[in-house]
């Protein structure tokens, strides 16, 4: 296990070096534009409880300085795709990195990039980094604003574009050679092509002293740069720390996630970690630098293996045949003739806890095989799917049209190219490794008895939510975040913490609750901080299930204000009295200050807010800011980077979206009337019935903003048990201070709160569309992103008054918020959070809508108490 770790470990070093170096000058910097700077340090990779377990007292006091929040990563639960996120602010949809590793369908489903005993996806090749090709990065943002980066750690592709890279990897050994300076260059430019001129710049540093562990001395060799920057050679204003435990060793591997040797490295990279804070104190520097401290993922502790396969069958160029194995195999082969497959069908690869299938067929990933690929992907999900291999979880099973109720790549943003057809998972407390890899059978294990198996890459609390550590000027102090938060957020909240920089093409904004003096809630730490995880997701609806505090409502209007900011209501000081009434009603009820559309183009927006998911159309139904090239699934919703002028990538699928056209999901219209209500569209809609079933809305009322409240009035007066869609307002001027623009904001502003007080004893949820249409020339008026950065205000019973939550929305969580707010049965799950519970398929659970399988119920907008 350590020289796979060591291998992979200079692989992806080797990828980091395409960033480029633009220091090494003589020249001294010009002055920093920033009075503080920030550090994030990255960890991977061990459990939560080897945290609590430790002597840690420099991570605790970072804690016990600053606020603690649990972040979720990025599904699958592996290390690179995260470090990704941690660095770009987006998901696999935008940076295009689904995986630590995939098989190339163009290169008879080999590794993309090869390297002995290695196995890494080809952003790892310098013409492929996603942080050079994809969009921004903490890096390119902090210097367009005029600040200074650097780069420590053991793997490169995370360090591309910072000015300063320092690479800790001399000494290790890769494979029987010990890596030295020519031996490392070598790499870098012969196998994964990076410009000489690139390399030279990098600093190669290594050995450790005797004795002394890589992980360690990355932290040290930060500590002893901080040490040496003076006035000509300033410290640089972000810093990305990056160290990875199993350059070492694997003790996960061998001792378990949270074990005695777990906690033996959580106090080694402590006492570094102290040394980096003692450096910044040497140089008076401490109290103006802000520190972020997080997990690429989390582990857990498993006793059981799946055995469920590393191949499928195949044939190399001589004729030479290698027969598939393990669990699928043996099915595959002894049930495949029925379904039209073979052991030769497919190809698989199987990390922890997920495995990559594939349908291997002719021009896969082409139109010339895509009929008989998605042949294949059925057949094989239809013997996955059946229960009969030994360890699997079918609820967790991921594909792309959601084939027998899986979950979709969309709904958890893994579009890509270089995702698999389908994905499994294993249960709780098993993982998809052969750990004995002397023993066959699925179960117990055998030869690794003495110690659990700290597996990652699949699901479970211990792997999806790790501890996010944020201390410094720019955070609040003594403070617990009462809900999970986002890894892609914490590359923007990094930045954020400087004044100036945003991250351009980040999928969301920097995590509010955490940031000094901003309203957004938290909670002061408990005693027992071992206890906080568990408080945390179950008061957000990811762990037991959440029921009302006092009887549900009885009738619920979602009101949808076209082209309103969430800044330009709540921040814009400018426009204070013009937003007061909107301002007035939010202070009654729950504001959610990080709510985020996924999408710029209304009409997609407008059916996510009714559906709670994405159209699962076969063929895929594209939007506007796809990726036109990518046509076929999995690819299919791959986000276009860098971003097209105006954000329009695909023409036809912007067309395509303001056509009429019924997607065959069900809407929250049709769920409330399986609670007997009634159901409406009230106001100035667009396009918010166009892929709705014909009968989903019962009653259409066309008025103007003042006549809102009338018609809403009405309707509740002849139907009580009501559930109204209210549209409002459209395209705005894309200056918000001009005169025209407040004008429409008083009328907005003022024409809410009027349907509110008609609405009576309704649930209402108030919200936008998005501040700007797609192609609005003046769009992002508040900053980068800021125009899917909406308002989303819950008020009415059961609702939390005076509260402002940063629970991460978006418009597809509104279906699962308002039946949880009628009173509908609701389900809860550690992943997918609170769903109205639907009738199941194939014994994977299903919410209510059906469609709606991309949000859940916003429970911090509730009093609430937990069911077992």
């Amino acid at each position: 296990m350590r020289r796979l770790a060591v291998a992979f470990a200079l692989s992806s070093l080797l990828t980091a070096a395409c960033g480029g170096n633009k220091g090494g000058g003589s020249t001294p910097p010009p002055p920093s534009a920033f009075t503080t700077r920030t550090i994030e340090i990255d960890i991977d990779d061990h459990g939560l409880a080897g945290l609590w377990m430790a002597n840690a007292p420099n991570l605790k006091g970072l804690i016990a300085r600053g606020t603690f929040a649990f972040s979720r990563v990025v599904v699958p639960t592996h290390s690179n795709q995260n470090n990704m996120a941690l660095i770009t602010g987006q998901y696999p949809d935008g940076d295009n990195v689904p995986a630590n590793a995939w098989l190339s369908r163009t290169q008879d489903f080999g590794p993309p990039i090869n390297l002995p005993g290695v196995s890494i996806g080809d952003y790892t090749d310098y013409k492929n980094n996603p942080l050079l090709t994809r969009g921004d990065s903490v890096y390119h943002a902090v210097q367009r604003a005029g600040g200074r980066t650097a780069y420590f750690g053991q793997l490169p592709p995370f360090e591309a574009g910072a000015d300063e890279v320092h690479l800790s990897i001399i000494g290790a050994t890769f494979g029987t050679a010990t890596i030295t300076a020519p031996f490392a260059m070598g790499l870098l430019t012969d196998v994964l092509h990076y410009p000489a001129s690139v390399v030279a710049s990098y600093h190669l540093d290594g050995p450790p002293p005797a004795g002394e562990s890589y992980l360690t001395f990355t932290l040290r060799d930060a500590a002893a740069f901080i040490r040496a920057t003076s006035a000509t050679a300033p410290m640089p204003d972000y810093m990305f720390i990056w160290d990875f435990i199993a350059i070492d060793d694997d003790p996960t591997s061998s001792f378990g996630a949270d074990g005695d040797a777990i906690v033996q490295v959580v106090e080694e990279y402590d006492a570094a970690l102290g040394d980096v804070l003692a450096a910044l104190q040497e140089k008076s520097l401490l109290d103006s630098t802000n520190i972020l401290f997080t997990l690429d993922h989390g582990k857990v502790d498993t006793h059981n293996q799946v055995v469920l396969g590393s191949r499928g069958e195949s044939t190399d160029s001589t004729g030479v045949t290698t027969s598939a194995d393990g669990q699928l195999g043996a099915l595959v082969a002894a049930q495949g003739a029925t379904v039209g497959i073979t052991p030769a069908d497919y190809a698989l690869l199987n990390e922890d806890g997920d495995a990559l299938i594939y349908a291997r067929v002719d021009g896969a990933g082409t139109p010339a095989g895509a009929a008989r690929q998605a042949e294949v992907t059925r057949a094989l999900l239809s013997l996955i799917q059946s229960g009969q291999i030994a360890g699997l979880d079918i609820t967790r099973t991921m594909t792309a049209d959601g084939a027998m109720g899986t979950r979709t790549f969309h709904d958890f943003r893994g579009n890509s190219p270089n995702t698999a057809d389908i994905l499994v998972y294993p249960i709780d407390d098993w993982t998809l490794n052969q750990v004995d890899t002397t023993n066959t059978t699925p179960g117990p294990f055998v030869d690794h008895a003495q110690f659990p198996y700290g597996r990652h890459g699949g699901f479970s609390n211990d792997e999806l939510y790790v501890p996010l550590i944020l201390a410094g000027p720019a955070f609040k102090q003594g403070a617990l975040v009462p809900h999970p938060v986002e890894h892609p957020d914490v590359g923007a909240t990094a930045v954020a913490a400087l004044g100036k920089p945003r991250l351009a093409t980040a999928a969301r904004g920097p995590i509010r609750a955490v940031l000094a003096g901003d309203p957004t809630e938290v909670w002061p730490q408990p005693a027992d901080m071992t206890t906080a995880r568990q408080m945390v997701l179950d008061a957000s609806g990811f762990g037991a299930r959440p029921t009302l505090a006092a009887a549900p409502a009885t009738a619920a209007v979602i009101i949808d204000v076209g082209g309103v900011y969430d800044e330009e209501i709540f921040d814009d000081d400018a426009l204070a009295s013009a937003a007061q009434p909107m301002r007035d009603l939010a202070a009654t009820g729950t504001r959610f200050t990080d709510a985020w559309c996924r999408s710029r183009d209304w009409p997609v927006t407008e059916y996510q807010l009714l559906a709670g998911g994405y159209p699962t159309a076969t063929p895929f139904f594209a939007a506007a800011e796809d990726d036109p090239t990518q046509t076929l699934p999995p690819g299919a919703g791959l986000l276009k980077m860098p971003v097209a002028s105006h954000f329009i990538a695909n023409q036809p699928a912007y067309d395509a979206w303001r056509q009429p056209m019924a997607f065959g999901a069900d809407s929250i219209f049709d769920a409330a009337h399986a609670l007997g209500m009634t159901t409406a569209l009230v106001g100035q809609p667009d396009f918010h019935t166009l892929h709705l079933a014909d009968g989903s809305v019962d009653v259409s009322m066309p008025t103007d903003a003042a006549g809102a409240a009338a018609a809403i009035g009405a309707l509740l007066a002849q139907h009580p048990h009501l559930l109204a869609v209210v549209a409002l307002g459209g395209p705005r001027t894309g200056d918000r201070h001009a005169a025209s623009a407040v004008a429409d904001l008083e009328t907005l502003a003022s024409a809410v709160p009027a349907v509110a007080r008609a609405a009576g004893g309704a649930l209402i949820a108030i919200t936008s569309r998005g501040a700007t249409t797609i192609d609005d020339p003046m769009a992002d008026a508040y900053g980068a992103g800021t125009s899917r950065h909406v308002p989303l205000v819950l008020v009415g019973p059961n609702v939390r008054a005076g509260a402002s939550s940063g629970q991460p929305a978006v418009p597809a969580d509104l279906p699962a918020t308002i039946l949880f707010g009628l009173g509908a049965p609701v389900a809860t799950d550690l992943a997918t959070g609170t769903w109205a519970q639907g009738t199941a398929a194939g014994g994977v659970p299903q919410p209510t809508p059906r469609s709606a399988t991309e949000g859940h119920a916003l429970v911090r907008g509730f009093n609430i108490v937990a069911s077992p």
